[in-house]
């Protein structure tokens, strides 16, 4: 629910906001936000103004997935905490794949699940001095999680608690 009336926010939109550099982690983020806001208000639309966000990660496409559809980053209701323990996928790097979106008085603690990114996608992310060639199968990658993501059921992807 935007100010006054509902909006309905596509992934194409958000495609569209944050562009091509963080595809699949902008259509992780979608796709949490979905699975969030049903578990969260099963009955009713979800309204901007109160909703706040906690990332563990501290990507472009995070940022730019929530705040096209919440504006939190804008409305000051965005943080990133790199401590939450939670999907640690990368041993050696301070990054959570787990998100804390809350809605009122309910919050929903969101962990990403083991296999959804697969370990190509981490090798190449974390590659010191990639090559052209390995900057085109990560692109190519990036494209093909997101659309896999896109696919699948939100709940499907993330471990949900409430709290």
């Amino acid at each position: 629910m935007a100010e006054e009336e509902p909006i309905e926010i596509g992934f194409p939109t958000v495609a569209a906001y944050h562009g091509q550099s963080a595809l699949a982690m902008a259509a992780i983020v979608f796709q949490a936000q979905r699975a969030a806001f049903a578990f969260l208000s099963p009955d009713a639309i979800p309204a901007r103004r109160d909703i706040s966000i906690v990332s563990g990660h501290p990507g472009p496409g995070v940022r730019d997935a929530f705040e096209v559809v919440t504006r939190a980053v804008t409305r000051g209701a965005y943080m990133v905490d790199r401590s939450l323990p939670e999907a640690r996928f990368v041993s050696g790097h301070d990054i959570s794949y787990s998100f804390r979106i809350t809605l009122g008085e309910r919050t929903a603690e969101m962990a990403l699940l083991p296999g959804v990114l697969p370990e190509r996608f981490f090798e190449l992310v974390f590659a010191k001095d990639r090559t052209t060639v390995q900057e085109r199968e990560l692109s190519a990658l990036k494209r093909s999680v997101a659309e896999d993501v896109l696919a699948k059921e939100p709940r499907a992807l993330f471990t949900i608690r409430a709290s």
